[in-house]
């Protein structure tokens, strides 16, 4: 125990230290509840079912003249049954530094995607992992395209005009592992005005070889006050991949909010995947801005549940379950 309150000192004294001279935030989110995954087959304990459990510390320091140097370290994503992080550990979600200003901002390093940062709010169920109905066809809102966080990246955001704003991110071939051919370029811009919400996301393509493309996302959303409708649609890089749309609409009651959202590939090179379709129930009371309670069922047709399987011995298995549910609380920090 004396052990441990001397590390707590010791920690708390070092981000005191930083925060004299950058402001540095602890920030962080946990998710925790009991159901059932596509991929389990009973019911037990969840997590990182509607939220994504992890933490993080984000700061800046004033320059001067407007300008500001900005840094995030974010590690996760952490299941709460047994505390292990995913991935690679360490600050594998976000691990970069940058620049903002008038001009506006510059951030250099591992970090979420243009589409991830824009086009991720056309899902009306904030891209809830367990249960997304655009997920699991393939056309997850915020990372459809080469996933959601890319290494060694360059971002740039503009300020916003008029409700306008816009991202474009690079990353050099040799920097991205592996054997691609090609430098990672994307581009996505979203407008807002009144209840109206329009956004865009643009994939350069990723590989000479055969069955790649340029990819594209267009989203609409528009809040009616007594509704809120969105809609997506999709053209994913791969020929594979494929292209298709998802659909929802959200209702809210006060503090507590329901919907439903359903989406289909509607075109794959492969031609078992062709006609996916999955869609998903939820419901969302909000205790405080950073305490809720989540419920949320999801389905996935016999196409779906193949393209979300497993190849075993050259043959592709489909997921364990056709259904999914969860619920549980998600606390921010």
């Amino acid at each position: 125990m004396k052990k441990l309150l001397v590390a707590a000192a010791a920690l708390s004294a070092l981000v005191g230290g930083a925060s004299a001279q950058s402001n540095v935030v602890l920030y962080g989110e946990l998710d925790a509840g009991v159901g059932q995954r596509y991929t389990m087959n009973k019911t037990g304990f969840i997590s990182n079912y509607a939220g994504t459990s992890r933490w993080g510390l984000r700061g800046s320091e004033d320059l001067g003249n407007g300008l500001k140097a900005n840094f995030n370290f974010e590690s996760g994503t952490i299941d709460l049954g047994s505390g292990a992080v995913g991935g690679n550990g360490g600050f594998n979600r976000q691990a970069w530094v940058g620049l903002s200003g008038g001009f506006g901002s510059l951030m250099m390093g591992r970090t979420t995607t243009p589409q991830n940062r824009i086009m991720g709010t056309f899902d009306l169920n904030d891209t809830a992992d367990g249960s997304s109905a655009l997920k699991y066809v393939g056309l997850a809102a915020n990372g459809s395209f080469a996933g959601s966080r890319q290494n060694s990246q360059f971002q740039y955001a503009t300020p916003k005009f008029g409700g306008f704003e816009a991202r474009v991110a690079y990353v050099f071939k040799d920097d991205r592992g592996g054997t691609p051919n090609k430098n990672f370029i994307q581009v996505a811009g979203r407008y807002t005005g009144g209840g109206l919400t329009l956004g865009a996301a643009i994939q350069s393509k990723l590989s000479s070889a055969e069955g790649h493309r340029t990819g594209y996302a267009l989203g609409a959303k528009y809040d009616f006050k007594v509704a809120v409708v969105s809609g997506l649609y999709t053209q994913r890089e791969t020929k594979v991949g494929g292209k298709g749309f998802g659909l929802g609409v959200a209702v809210p009651f006060d503090q507590f909010t329901v919907g439903v959202q359903a989406a289909r590939l509607t075109n794959s090179a492969n031609a078992s995947y062709k006609k996916a379709t999955s869609y998903e129930v939820f419901g969302n009371y909000q205790f405080s801005k950073r305490t809720r309670l989540y419920a949320a069922y999801g389905n996935l047709n016999n196409k779906a549940q193949l393209l979300n399987g497993t190849t075993v011995d050259g043959v592709r298995m489909p997921t364990a379950k056709d259904n999914t549910f969860g619920i549980g609380i998600v606390h921010k920090f």
